[in-house]
Formats: structure tokens, C-alpha cells, sequence
């Protein structure tokens, strides 16, 4: 099995975390820092997964949305702000072109969820490596959106495992880990 996450960033010239986790007799992730949609979409391409869990507003029609209500207590932004908009438009704009199936994940939500949530990225990096995975979480020192791409990772297969909720309706839904 292999899951994408994709913690996306609101303009292409930020960079955007990347993780291809496979799932065989262990899981392993391999992390890297993307720019362009283009370049988003050649790695989806040619790593082929099963599912890609996106880190950013997949849905997006101007207004507020109730599953950004529902997880405000895990500090959830409103898609109305406006650099939440920025990335609103561009993960439904890429939503379009994915070449399979995809859900839209919050990390901070998931993270908290899963008990491996800490502001600084080295305590981060620590305790996502608590969840049994080998790859370049063990590796090297990561950039936060590579761990947070990780954990968008976790939160896909743990949704393809059946281990996940929907919090939402029609105009967007979150996927989170369940408790």
C-alpha cells in the first residue's frame, strides 16, 4: 500500500511537505520539500499511490465550513481568512488534476489526536517517530512540513485501514484519526 501526504502550502513559492509512506512489512516514508503544482502532481504520478491525504481545504466555495467549526478546539482555521483562502484555492484547484483518489486531513487535528502533537519540530520529529516508522523519519533532521506531510501520510492509512471519521458535510469534509 502506498499513501501521499501532502501538507500543501498557500503559494507555490513556499515549499510544500511530501511523503510517500509504503506500507509493506514495515512502514517507510521518504520526505521532500515540493514548490510548483507541477511538481506536486510529476511525483504523484510517479509514485502512483493508493491515496493522496491533503493537508489543505480540498473543497472550497467562499464560505465558511462546518467541518472547520467542528475542529476548532484542535485550532483548525477558518478556510475564510485570508491566507486560508490562498490555500483553499490552490488545494481545490489541485484536487481537480489528482490522478486518484483523495481526502482532505488536518494535521493539527490528527497529530493532537494521535498524541504525537508538539509546537517545536524537533520534539515533533520525536514522538512521529514513535509510531513505528523507518525511512528518513529516522534518518535526518526533517523541515516541519516534511513531518507534517508524515503525519497527513498516517492519517490516509488509517483512513484506508478504516480507523478514521468524517467530520463535515456536502461543502467539506475532514478526515481524522479515531479516538
Amino acid at each position: 500500500m502506498k499513501v501521499v501526504g501532502l501538507d500543501l502550502a498557500g503559494m507555490p513559492k513556499n515549499g510544500s511537505g511530501y511523503c510517500l509512506l509504503s506500507v509493506d512489512k514495515s512502514k517507510t516514508v521518504s520526505c521532500s520539500i515540493l514548490h510548483s503544482d507541477e511538481e506536486i502532481l510529476e511525483h504523484i504520478s510517479s509514485d502512483s499511490p493508493d491515496l493522496i491525504a491533503v493537508d489543505a481545504p480540498l473543497i472550497y466555495d467562499g464560505e465558511s465550513r462546518v467541518c472547520d467549526n467542528l475542529l476548532n478546539e484542535y485550532g483548525v482555521l477558518p478556510v475564510t481568512l485570508s491566507g486560508m483562502s490562498k490555500l483553499a484555492v490552490r488545494g481545490s484547484h489541485l484536487y481537480s488534476l489528482f490522478f486518484g483518489d483523495a481526502i482532505e486531513v488536518s494535521v493539527r487535528a490528527s497529530s493532537k489526536i494521535l498524541g504525537v502533537y508538539a509546537k517545536d519540530d524537533f520534539n515533533m520529529q520525536k514522538m512521529v517517530m514513535g509510531l513505528d516508522l523507518c525511512g528518513d523519519i529516522t534518518q535526518r533532521i526533517l523541515y516541519r512540513d516534511e513531518i507534517d506531510s508524515i503525519v497527513a501520510a498516517i492519517t490516509g492509512y488509517l483512513y484506508l485501514e478504516g480507523l478514521t471519521e468524517e467530520i463535515g458535510d456536502i461543502r467539506g469534509k475532514i478526515i481524522v484519526p479515531k479516538i
